[in-house]
Formats: C-alpha cells, structure tokens, sequence
C-alpha cells in the first residue's frame, strides 16, 4: 500500500482555533514536519521492529549484577532519540500555552508503541516536575530534560491481583529517611520497561486500605552506588505495541522517594493517570486518522466496476464515515488536551475546571479508544482482503489500536468514574450549555434533534447499570457540539457542516435515517 506524504496539520489547526489558542507558522510548520518524519522513518521503523527486531532481555555478563536489561535494537533507539528531540515529552516543564503542542506531536506520530514510551515519559516529568522535591528535581528532571530521550520515564501502577483496581496494590513503603523510602513488591504491567527512572504506586506502612491510602513514588532505575534498582523478571508477549517494552518488575527494598506531601495521599497518582489518559485519547485519534488516511488514497486510487472506489455509493459512505469519525475523534481528544493543560498546575483543592478536565478526560479516553478500534477494523474491510495481510500497514494499526480501550483503566472505569464527577460536581453541565449552542448554530434539522434527544436521554438514566452508555452518549453530544462549533467558524468551508449531519445520521437510533448522496459527497469535499 503506497503511504501517503505528509498532510498539513488540518484537524489540529482547527481544534487550537475552538480553543482560542491558534498555532502559529512556526508551530505549524514543526507539527508538520514531524507529521512527515512519523510517516517517512517512524512508522516503517516500527514495522520493522513488530516484524524481526523486537525488545528483548540481555543475559547479565560474567560478574554483573545478575540483573538482565532490556535491548534494543539500534533503529530502535535511533527512533527513539528522534522522537524525543522534538520535546513532545517535555509539555509539563513548559507554560500551559506550549503543552498542547506537545500533545499535536502525538497525534502526528499514530504509531501506539512508540507513542505509549513518550506518555509514559511526559506524566514522569508531569508528576516529578509538580509534586517533587526541589533536591529530587534538580538530580533527575534536569537530566530527564537535557538528554531528550537518552533518559526515560515509565509508570506502573498495575498489580496482578488488582488490576484497574489502584485500592488492591499490595507493594509497600518503608520509611528509610526525610524523604527516602524502600519499596518492596511486584508491578505486572509495567510498560517502558527499559526506562532509567519510574513513578510507582505503593501503600506506606501502615496506611489505610484501600485506595486512600496509595502514594506516589519516585524510583530511579539505579540505587546511590550504581546497582540495579529493580529487577525486569520477563518481557510480556503481546498481540501488538511491540515498540514498547513491557514487562514483571519486582522490588527488594528499592530506593525510592515520595512525590508529594503526606496530605496529597494518591492526588498525584490520580493525576498522572490523567496525563496518561489525554495521550491515550490524542493517540486513538492519531490512529484513527491514519486508517483515514490510508482508506481515502486506496478508495481514490483503486478501480472496481468500472470506476474509482469513491464513487461507489456505499463505499463513498465507508470512507466518509471514516474521515468523520476521525474529525470527531481529535477534535474531543484535543478538547481534553486543551482543559488539562488549563488545571494541571492546580493543587488542591480542585477548582471547577480541574472537575470538568476530569469529566473530559474520562469520556475523551473511552470513546475514542473505541472509534479507533472501529475505524481501525473499518478501513480494513475498505482496502480488502490485502488489508489483513501483515504485509500491509492496517493489521499492525489494528492490532495496536486493540489495546487503547484497556490503558489506563477499561470503559467501565471511565464510565463509573465520569458518572462519579456527574453526580459529585455537576461538570456536565458546561457541555449541556455548549451543546445548546451548537444547536442554535446549526442549520441542520438533524443535528438539532439529536442534541435535543441526547440531553434529554442523558438526564432520564442514572443508574449504575447506564454508566456506559451514558458516557458515550455525552461522549457523541460533546464530539457534534465540536463538529458544530467549527463549522461555525468556518461557514465558507461545506465540508464542516456536512460532516456535522452525517456525524448526527451515523448515530441516530431511530429507523428511516437515510444518507444523500450529496451529503456524503459534501462531507469528502476536504479529501
């Protein structure tokens, strides 16, 4: 399958402009050339890497350690120092006007593996930059900062016997000295495992059970006098993500530091996750665009019948269904970009704002790991039989996209905790009163009726069992109130708007909701 150039940062552009905070020509032009270094040397080189270089484990040499470490090959690493200089991981140590850059450089790049190293990375220099020590920043921020991927973070939370449940972690912290602690037990998912420094969960000795009493620590790979400070005890054997390693850590009295105060408890946890989540979602919607992508040039460049795909009615559907998605997706995953970067210096207690980025974030993670699950699975089925070859780039793309609904924290988790924010803090509110807008923008009939049916649907379910289907639904509501609000600043261009209807058709659930060709002709104006 021919690869596409580079495309102008079009969806990004207009997700910096909702909120008010356009790119500049410089900003651009960088977004763009990273755009086309992902496509040119990025993605090939995971291809290379999923195929016949993946990570393994170095054997310890005569009279090491006995520690093995993780290698690499070297296109990996030289990947991985590309990615890195760009300073897509550097967001946190920056203002809140310069962070969402960073995370435009994520969406740009659309290759899971690689992308999960730099948001591992990005919420270690988030969480040491915010909640650690003056002496613990100077010693390893600087170094995380300057070496621009020579040094990397990872952050493991996840315990065999508690999974998404952060209350069930069973390894412990010792008191050593003012500051300093010792953490002892095992970490099962632990991604990025070849990092030079980690943020790990553990309960102190003696704190409450259950997830109040978790914090956060800081744990440099290597003690004071140079030995390994944990152990990798196997890589895992994964469908896809192959670029990062994943394995079993174990701990035997690691050093390790607090990351905040005592008062704070699992708030710096919490909010790490949140980092991990946003990236989660500008990485689905990478994806998505990519699949986008990849289906638009075959469905213009492939013959069938007589005729270029495209003009296939159904399949002229398929592939807009595909470019509208893709829009939805980035446009709610840059939504959640935008409001974390407006509260993440906050310390608590929380203002408004902070609840509403966490209501986001929840809603933004699930539904986009899910749209690109589908688009994923959709664009296959658009390029064929060739689609399912491993030769070819869409089943690597939908193997990685399977694990963007399972970080940090499944759909039902999202779910219960945006239904928590809901309840507690009202944060829906501000998208009901958006939403309500888009409808008075909007010039389509559908549109204004699926906004009025879904808040209304919205307010009739509130049980526990609803959680899900709740959440995507605020998740559809916020996603056309996005798709409105740019079409309404740029009326010139039809495309917008028809993307708006066809978004509001594609999800109706009442029958008798037919596509006009002109529509779907309209909606792939801009491809």
């Amino acid at each position: 399958m021919a690869v596409p150039g580079a495309l102008p940062p079009s969806i990004v552009r207009e997700a910096f402009r909702i909120a008010d905070r356009p790119l500049s020509a410089e900003e651009g032009r960088a977004i763009a050339e990273f755009g086309r270094f992902c496509r040119e040397e990025l993605e090939p080189a995971a291809v290379e890497i999923d195929r016949s270089a993946r990570p393994g484990l170095r054997a310890p040499s005569r009279g090491a350690s006995g520690v093995p470490e993780v290698r690499l090959s070297a296109s990996h690493r030289r990947m991985l120092d590309r990615l890195y200089a760009s300073g897509l991981a550097l967001g946190p140590t920056r203002s809140a006007r310069d962070w969402p850059v960073a995370f435009a450089l994520m969406h740009e790049a659309a290759e899971i593996g690689f992308l999960c190293s730099s948001t591992v990375t990005l919420a270690t220099v988030y969480a040491l930059a915010k909640w650690g020590s003056s002496d613990l920043r100077e010693r390893y921020l600087t170094e995380l900062v300057a070496t621009r991927g020579r040094a990397q973070g990872a952050t493991w939370a996840t315990e065999e016997q508690g999974g998404s449940d952060l209350g069930a972690n069973a390894t412990h912290a010792t008191p050593i000295a003012q500051g300093r602690w010792a953490l002892s037990g095992e970490k099962f998912f632990c991604s990025n495992v070849g990092a030079s420094c980690a943020v790990v969960t553990a309960r102190p000795d003696g704190a409450s059970e259950g997830i109040h009493g978790i914090r956060l620590f800081f744990v440099p790979a290597r003690r004071a006098d140079g030995t390994p400070n944990w152990r990798v005890r196997r890589l895992k054997e994964k469908l896809g993500t192959i670029a990062v390693p994943t394995g079993e850590v174990g701990f035997d009295r690691a050093e390790a530091y607090a990351l905040g105060p005592e008062s704070a408890g699992v708030l710096p946890a919490m909010e790490m996750l949140n980092v991990s989540r946003v990236a989660n979602a500008v990485g689905s919607a990478g994806v998505l665009q990519r699949a986008s992508e990849w289906s638009i040039a075959f469905a213009r460049r492939r013959q069938a019948f007589g005729k270029p795909l495209i003009e296939h009615p159904l399949l002229a559907l398929d592939v807009a269904t595909l470019a509208t998605e893709s829009d939805a997706a980035s446009l709610l995953a840059f939504d959640a970009v935008f409001s974390l970067a407006k509260s993440a210096g906050e310390m608590p207690p929380y203002s408004p704002d902070a609840q509403v980025m966490r209501f986001t974030t929840h809603i933004a993670k699930l539904v986009t790991a899910e749209q690109a699950v589908r688009g994923t699975a959709l664009a296959m089925e658009v390029r064929g039989g060739m689609g399912y070859l491993e030769e070819e780039p869409l089943a690597k793309l939908a193997r990685d996209a399977l694990v963007t609904p399972i970080w940090e924290g499944g759909a039902n988790l999202q779910a219960l905790d945006a239904r928590e924010v809901m309840r507690r803090h009202r944060s829906h509110k501000a998208w009901e009163a958006a939403a309500g807008r888009a409808a008075g923008h909007s010039g389509s009939a559908e549109v204004r009726r699926f906004i009025a049916t879904r808040v209304a649907l919205t307010g009739a379910q509130s049980e526990e069992i609803d959680a899900k289907h709740v959440a995507r639904t605020w998740g559809s509501l916020r996603q056309l109130t996005l798709l409105v609000e740019r079409s309404h600043r740029a009326p010139e261009n039809p495309c917008f708007e028809a993307r708006a209807e066809l978004f509001a058709r594609l999800r109706a659930d009442r029958p008798g909701v037919d596509f006009p060709r002109g529509l779907v002709e309209r909606a792939l104006g801009a491809v």
